[in-house]
């Protein structure tokens, strides 16, 4: 009899102890929740780019917004060329001017980019694959993040150097002008003074279209993903672009 109630008394015990935890855990899911932060933006741009010979030149011009779109996140030009060291395989150099919106200051700063990258290209039947490995550097303007005390805000890294690798695959449609593609990026810092890693990853579905030969729309869907880092966003993107060739 001592036995039966010993094992009752158990069995009441384990269901007190279950009962707290799937309490803890319903209370714990919102926390997780609220730990993710999502966001949506629209990238736009226009391009204008003129092929010589082995050599490609061109120029755009880029907006986008966040804070679900209500939001002018930066506007940038980008100045780039290319060289053609043989057919599938080329190296280019590209500056940029950023004006970014820091939320924290409410304000417009300056940013300076240059990009330095390799990209090869190999088709296979209808699928081309094309593999970009990129250096990027970005000095930021920090004169404008002035604390109540009168110093400056430094930003921890800067300037920001980053490694970004992207695979792209493209397949081309039999008598159809619209391009259907995936590709994926990843962004690796390379000057962090905690520790250098990867703090961000992009996910990206498009769809070109050649109205004409110097004609080429772009629409697309991005996922942009931070990690690694404090107060990580995910930020969902739909984006157009075109480019003028000549």
């Amino acid at each position: 009899m001592k036995f039966l109630n010993l094992q009752v008394k158990l069995f009441k015990n384990r269901k007190i102890k279950n009962k707290i935890n799937l309490t803890m855990l319903i209370f714990m899911i919102p926390a997780s929740l609220l730990a993710q932060s999502d966001d949506f933006g629209i990238w736009s741009s226009v391009g204008i780019e003129k092929k010589l010979s082995k050599w490609t030149f061109s120029t755009e011009g880029e907006l986008r917004t966040n804070n679900n779109s209500e939001q002018i996140n930066r506007w940038s030009l980008k100045l780039e060329t290319s060289y053609n060291i043989f057919k599938p395989l080329k190296i280019g150099l590209s500056y940029q001017f950023i004006n970014f919106y820091d939320a924290k200051y409410s304000d417009f700063q300056p940013r300076n980019r240059l990009n330095l990258f390799l990209q090869g290209k190999q088709k296979l039947g209808n699928f081309t694959f094309t593999l970009r490995e990129q250096a990027q550097v970005t000095t930021k303007d920090e004169s404008d993040r002035v604390k109540a005390s009168g110093k400056i805000d430094t930003y921890l890294i800067n300037p920001a150097w980053i490694w970004r690798s992207r695979i792209k695959v493209d397949y081309n449609i039999p008598k159809i002008p619209i391009t259907p593609a995936l590709s994926f990026e990843s962004f690796y810092q390379l000057n962090n003074p905690n520790g250098n890693s990867f703090n961000k990853l992009r996910y990206t579905l498009s769809f070109s279209y050649n109205l004409t030969k110097h004609h080429q729309f772009e629409v697309y869907g991005l996922i942009d993903k931070e990690i690694n880092v404090t107060d990580a966003v995910k930020t969902y993107i739909a984006g157009v672009g075109y480019v003028f060739s000549f």
